[in-house]
Order: C-alpha cells, then structure tokens, then sequence
C-alpha cells in the first residue's frame, strides 16, 4: 500500500513537472502540428502525420488524463463529435498522458469512447513538443496539419461545456469546408 502511494505520488509530481515547466508557452494556430508516432490501446501505432495523406482528414488532438476532472467533462462531447464526424474525413485522437494502461483502458471502457487512443506516460513524448500547459489540451488542425484552433482546459459546468463543444464542432466543420 505504501508503495503505490508513493508510485502514485511521484507520477503526480512527475505530471505536475511536466504540465508546469512548459506553462510559458504553448504551440498557438498557426504553427505547423508536430508530428509522432505513439502505440494506441489497441495494441496498434498511431501517426499523426498519416492523417494528412489521401484523403487528408481534419485532426483533433486532445492531449487529456483519467484523473482529470475537465478532461473528463470533454471527453463526452467528443464521442459525440465522433459519431457526428465518422466517415467524414474528421480523425479524433485523444492522448492519455497517465502512465497505467490498464487505468486508460478501464476508463475508456467506462465512458465508451469511441476514438483512437493513443497513449504518452507522463507526457514524456507529447509534453515538451506540444508545450503543454495544462490539460484538457485539444488542438484542431486542418487537412494540411497546420493547427488552426487551441483550446486550453474545458468547462466542468453543462452548459458551458456544450457550448465549448459547440465551438469545436463550428471549427472542424470550418476546416472540412476548405479545400
């Protein structure tokens, strides 16, 4: 019991490390998305860089924790999306930055997300090249991988959060309009 709190405690720390060194920026619209390459729950890789390749898709990026109350308030607003988008050249991929899989893995499970998971401990890979700040972190990026929207957080109140979902729905459908 006393190591896994200890376990537990320096993963906090460790995120916490993480999330507050890179707290003097963030990658912003405008900025070409950096690319990688991360294993998925299903055992398989995910490449942020083949979702720009025929067809090319609109990209949302949520980089997020089980552990996370935002994250969790967002993350049913993006199974929503998911279904609204599948088959539309929209990819949601959602990055759990915790470092148990079998804690992911439950939780997806239990919320029933529908998308890709990707998966990043402890933010070793994605923390310093996305230059979080805090998470919910979601990017939403065009066909040609450029970022074009960054939301930072998510409302943990309803109707905010519906509204802020509305804001990403709005902001891929932009995106899937040009060409």
């Amino acid at each position: 019991m006393l190591r896994r709190r200890f376990f537990v405690g320096a993963v906090a720390i460790a995120i916490f490390a993480i999330v507050s060194t890179a707290a003097y920026a963030d990658l912003t619209a405008g900025t070409k998305a950096p690319d990688f390459t991360l294993p998925t729950l299903s055992g398989k890789s995910f490449t942020l860089s083949n979702c720009f390749k025929n067809p090319p898709q609109v990209v949302v990026l949520d980089l997020w924790a089980t552990w996370c109350p935002p994250c969790r308030s967002e993350i049913p607003h993006l199974v929503k999306l998911q279904n609204k988008f599948k088959g539309k050249n929209v990819t949601i991929v959602g990055v759990a930055l915790d470092a148990d899989k079998s804690v992911v893995e439950d939780f997806a499970k239990q919320q029933r997300i529908n998308y890709t998971i990707a998966l990043d401990p402890q933010g070793a890979k994605l923390g310093a090249l996305y230059k979080i700040r805090g998470i919910p972190a979601t990017y939403i990026i065009d066909k040609k991988g450029v970022i074009r929207y960054v939301h930072s957080g998510f409302p943990r109140d309803a109707e905010a959060g519906k509204e802020e979902a509305a804001k990403i729905e709005k902001e891929i459908r932009t995106l899937l309009a040009q060409k």
